[in-house]
């Protein structure tokens, strides 16, 4: 009878055990179902000026109106962006960020990056491969062609022709009126990667770019750290040679500036532009939407056309005058030296600092 009385107790015990079990079931279901509706807001971190006003023109409002979603827009330059994604590594308040080659890697090396998730992501597979991180990090979503800027009505006067090589700003006729950009910006850990490699150098030895800087002193006008400011001196005629990234140079004669850009001889240099899902995102599974959205023909498209970044998506199809300004076709954007500046990125704080005691006081 003691045994019978114990096993009654044991069901209802049982019983009572697989009732809060469903219970529980039941919360995390609802759970999961209310983070599932929340998931109505993304923090995005990008570029701010023209950039910004591009991308919440086009691109965010066609996410927001296919998704139903608010896109909340948090401004900053690459490295700002940087700094607020390791200072909230703890507890995250943004999803996605804008990087470049040196925040992507930067970033990466730290574990601040999500994984994209390719069942999530399914426009990766019409993506070039030079776009995919080998670590499945992040995307590039569009792309530049760094190549020479050079004032067309200085040439024009002075009966020049248009510059042929990265070489050429180290000719004497360009004396005082050559412009640099400065370590640690991206456009500047390229080119002094490729000067190293034109002078007998490589990534991973860069004296020979280190000397050819100290012969170039004397042509430079200014070393610069704003895009802005390069746009200033080409505007007032006292730059006549430099270097940009194409989105920019097209952008800027756009308005009637006197600026023209050509790939050099060597080969024009492939700068990315990078969307990576901050590790921990508030809002993981819209994150991974928005990288997919990006990616589609749709929002490349505007991308081109708008931001005047090279599509990364091999499906996407843009006129004569859209093509005209960007990297645009498999040959074309793989005819780009695509720089693995890796060892620089490792050691771009001591590089930066080596930079600015080179170029202090000029």
């Amino acid at each position: 009878m003691k045994i019978v009385a114990t096993l009654r107790h044991a069901r209802k015990a049982c019983g009572v055990l697989l009732a809060a079990g469903g219970f529980l079931a039941v919360l995390a279901g609802i759970g999961s179902s209310a983070q599932a509706a929340e998931e109505k807001e993304l923090v995005f971190a990008g570029f701010g000026g023209s950039l910004q006003k591009s991308l919440q023109a086009t691109v965010i409002p066609a996410f927001e109106k296919k998704y139903g979603v608010k896109v909340v827009y948090v401004t900053g330059t690459s490295n700002q962006i940087l700094a607020k994604v390791k200072a909230q590594k703890n507890s995250p308040q943004i999803d996605v960020i804008w990087a470049n080659d040196t925040t992507h890697y930067q970033g990466k090396a730290e574990k601040l990056y999500a994984k994209l998730d390719p069942a999530k992501v399914p426009n990766l597979s019409q993506v070039y491969d030079f776009a995919k991180d080998r670590d499945g990090i992040g995307i590039v979503m569009g792309i530049q062609a760094l190549g020479i800027e050079y004032n067309t009505q200085v040439f024009k006067e002075k009966g020049w022709a248009p510059p042929t090589s990265w070489m050429d700003f180290w000719d004497p006729k360009y004396k005082g009126h050559v412009v640099f950009y400065n370590m640690p910006i991206g456009y500047a850990n390229l080119l002094f990667a490729k000067i190293a490699d034109l002078n007998g150098g490589s990534v991973t030895n860069l004296e020979p770019a280190w000397n050819k800087m100290k012969e170039l002193k004397p042509n430079v006008l200014a070393f610069i750290d704003p895009p802005a400011q390069v746009d200033a001196l080409f505007g007032t005629g006292s730059a006549w040679i430099g270097y940009n990234g194409s989105a920019r140079v097209h952008d800027f004669a756009g308005t009637g500036a006197p600026v023209a850009m050509v790939l050099p001889k060597e080969g024009g240099i492939l700068y990315p532009q990078q969307f990576d899902i901050v590790e921990g995102a508030p809002h993981p599974d819209l994150a991974q939407k928005f990288i997919d959205f990006t990616i589609s023909p749709e929002a490349q498209k505007m991308i081109a056309e708008s931001l005047l970044l090279g599509p990364v998506n091999k499906t996407v199809k843009l006129d004569d005058k859209a093509a005209a300004k960007v990297p645009y076709g498999e040959k074309e954007v793989t005819s780009l030296l695509n720089l693995d500046i890796g060892p620089v990125n490792q050691n771009l704080q001591a590089l930066t600092a080596r930079w600015t005691a080179m170029v202090g006081g000029h």
